[in-house]
C-alpha cells in the first residue's frame, strides 16, 4: 500500500514552513531596527534620536556662552550615559569630558573633517598627540583664539527644533577600540552654528553595548532570540509530540508481544509510516496469538488424550508388577517409573494449556495472599527444605486462588528441588501503593545471568539433562508465568547478591 502523505515529505514541509516564518520575522526586525546593515551598532532608532540629539546640542550651545559649553555636554552625557566632548578641526579639546583619544579614533575623526594644517602637524613632536586635552592646548576661557563669546547669537534658526520640524543628517560613525575597550560615536557638526573655524565633532564614548540607549542595544535582540527558541518550540511541539506518542504507543505495544501478551489493539488512522507500521503490528500481534493459542491448544489436546492411556498404563504395570517373577520385577518398575514420569509430563502439560487458555474468559476476584501461601506452604512442605514466610493477613489481590496457589507451590517446589540443601526459601510480601509484591528467595547458588531471562520459557532448563534426578522438562517456571499472566500480574527473576534466586510476583492490589 502507498503512502498518501510519507512521514518524510511531511517533517520537510513543516521545516520549510518554520524556516520561511523565521527569515520574514528576521527580516523584518532588521528592517525596523536598522533601516539597512551598513550601520549595525546604530539602529534606526538610534540613529534618529542622535540626529534630534545633535540638532538639540547645536541650539543650545549656539545660544549658551562658551563658558558653558561643558555644562550643555554634561548634561547630555547624564542623560545618554555616554561620556560626550568637543573637538575642532584640528584635533584640539574643545569642551566637554576630556579623554586621551585612541589613534583610529583620532584618524578616523580628523580624516572625515579634512586634513590638519601642516603647521599644526608639524608643532607636534614625534609620537605627540595634539587630541590629549594639556595646559597648553586646553582653551582659554574666552574660548579658541577668534572665537566669538558675546552673549549675542546668531537669530533662532539654530534654536532646538521645534516638534515636526526636519532634522538635518549629520554625518555620524562609530568605532570600536581594544584598547581602551570601549564603543566611540563620532557626529560631525557644521561650524555655523557655533561660530568655530572649522567643522567640530561631537565625540561620545560607553564601555560597553547595552549602557547608552544611542548605540546597539543586545537586550532586545537577546528578546528575540528567546522569542524564535520559543516559536519553534511552539510550532514543532505538536508534531513532535504526535510522533512521540505514537511511538512510545508502538514501543509500548512491541513490548507487550515480547513479553507474551497479544491482546493490543494500536490506532491506525495515521496515513504515514506510523500508520502502516500501526496496521502492521496489529496484524503481527493478531497472527502469533493465532499460532500461539493454536499450540497451546494442541498441547492441552494432547496431553488430555495422552492422560487416559497413561493411567491405564500405570494400573497394569502395577498389577504385573504383583505377579512377576524375581527376575523380571526389576524391569516392570523401571517401565512404570517412566510411565508415571510421562503421566505427570502430560499432567504439566495440560495444566500449562489450561492456565494459557482459560487466560481470556477468566474472571478475577479479591484472593487473600496469606491463604494462598499457606495453602501452598501445606502441600509442597518437606523436611528437608524450612520455609520462612513473613505476609501481612490482611494482603488481598485480584486474581484467581487456584492458579495463584499453583503458582506459588511450582515456585516452592522449584527452590526445595534446587537450593534446598542450601538454607531456608522466604517467602514474603508486601504493597507499594496499589501494587502487591510476592517474593519467592533461596539460597542456591542462582542462575547464570545469560540464563535469566529464559527460566520461564516452556521447556528451557539451565540443566539441559531431562532425568528425574536432576529435576522436570522445564514447564514448571512457565506454569508459574502463565498462572500470573492471567490473573493480570508480572513475574520475574534476579540472582541474589551474593547467591540465590528470588522470583517476583508483581499484582495488582485489592482495594475494599
Amino acid at each position: 500500500m502507498k503512502t498518501p502523505f510519507p512521514l518524510f515529505a511531511r517533517l520537510l514541509l513543516w521545516f520549510f514552513v518554520n524556516l520561511l516564518a523565521l527569515i520574514v520575522g528576521l527580516a523584518l526586525m532588521v528592517r525596523v531596527q536598522f533601516g539597512s546593515l551598513d550601520n549595525w551598532l546604530m539602529p534606526q532608532s538610534s540613529q534618529d534620536e542622535i540626529q534630534a540629539m545633535s540638532a538639540t546640542l547645536i541650539g543650545n550651545l549656539a545660544h549658551s556662552d562658551r563658558r558653558d559649553w561643558g555644562g550643555e555636554l554634561a548634561q547630555v552625557s547624564a542623560a545618554y550615559k555616554m561620556d560626550f566632548a568637543l573637538y575642532d578641526s584640528r584635533g584640539q579639546w574643545l569642551a566637554g569630558s576630556a579623554s586621551k583619544l585612541p589613534d583610529e579614533i583620532r584618524r578616523a575623526m580628523t580624516f572625515a573633517q579634512g586634513p590638519r594644517p601642516l603647521a599644526d602637524n608639524a608643532s607636534q613632536g614625534p609620537g605627540m598627540s595634539s587630541l590629549e586635552p594639556t595646559p597648553a592646548n586646553l582653551v582659554p576661557p574666552g574660548g579658541p583664539p577668534g572665537f566669538n563669546s558675546r552673549t549675542e547669537r546668531p537669530p533662532t534658526e539654530h534654536a532646538p527644533p521645534p516638534p515636526g520640524a526636519k532634522i538635518p543628517d549629520f554625518p555620524k560613525k562609530v568605532l570600536r577600540t581594544e584598547n581602551p575597550s570601549a564603543y566611540w560615536l563620532m557626529v560631525h557638526l557644521p561650524p555655523e552654528p557655533l561660530q568655530t573655524s572649522g567643522p567640530v565633532t561631537l565625540v561620545g564614548m560607553t564601555p560597553a553595548l547595552g549602557i547608552s540607549p544611542l548605540l546597539f542595544n543586545p537586550k532586545p535582540w537577546i528578546m528575540v532570540a528567546i522569542g524564535i527558541v520559543l516559536f519553534s518550540i511552539v510550532f514543532w511541539f505538536p508534531l513532535a509530540r504526535n510522533l512521540t506518542n505514537s511511538i512510545i504507543k508502538m514501543t509500548r505495544a512491541t513490548e507487550s508481544i515480547a513479553e507474551g501478551r497479544f491482546d493490543i489493539q494500536l490506532a491506525d488512522t495515521r496515513r504515514d509510516e506510523l500508520g502502516r507500521l500501526s496496521h502492521a503490528i496489529n496484524r503481527m500481534a493478531a497472527r502469533l496469538k493465532d499460532f500461539v493459542t493454536g499450540q497451546k491448544r494442541f498441547l492441552g489436546d494432547a496431553a488430555h488424550e495422552l492422560c487416559s492411556p497413561l493411567v491405564r498404563m500405570e494400573i497394569a504395570l502395577g498389577i504385573l508388577e504383583e505377579r512377576a517373577d524375581e527376575k523380571s520385577l526389576p524391569l516392570v518398575k523401571d517401565v512404570r517409573e517412566e510411565v508415571t514420569h510421562m503421566r505427570k509430563l502430560a499432567n504439566d502439560l495440560l495444566s500449562f494449556s489450561k492456565a494459557s487458555l482459560g487466560e481470556s474468559h477468566l474472571k478475577l476476584e479479591a484472593v487473600s495472599v496469606a491463604e494462598v501461601i499457606e495453602a501452598a506452604r501445606g502441600l509442597e512442605k518437606s523436611k528437608e527444605c524450612a520455609v520462612a514466610v513473613d505476609v501481612p493477613d490482611d494482603l488481598k489481590v485480584w486474581g484467581n486462588f487456584e492458579l495463584l496457589y499453583r503458582a506459588v507451590a511450582n515456585l516452592l517446589r522449584n527452590a526445595a528441588r534446587y537450593a534446598g540443601d542450601a538454607g531456608p526459601v522466604s517467602v514474603k510480601a508486601w504493597r507499594e501503593e496499589d501494587i502487591v509484591f510476592i517474593t519467592v528467595s533461596d539460597e542456591g547458588p542462582g542462575v547464570a545471568p545469560k540464563d535469566v531471562g529464559k527460566l520461564f520459557d516452556p521447556f528451557y532448563r539451565v540443566d539441559s539433562s531431562r532425568t528425574s534426578e536432576t529435576g522436570g522438562v522445564g514447564l514448571g517456571l512457565a506454569i508459574v508465568k502463565t498462572c500470573v499472566e492471567a490473573c493480570r500480574g508480572v513475574v520475574s527473576a534476579t540472582n541474589r547478591t551474593p547467591h540465590g534466586l528470588e522470583i517476583r510476583l508483581r499484582l495488582n492490589r485489592f482495594a475494599e
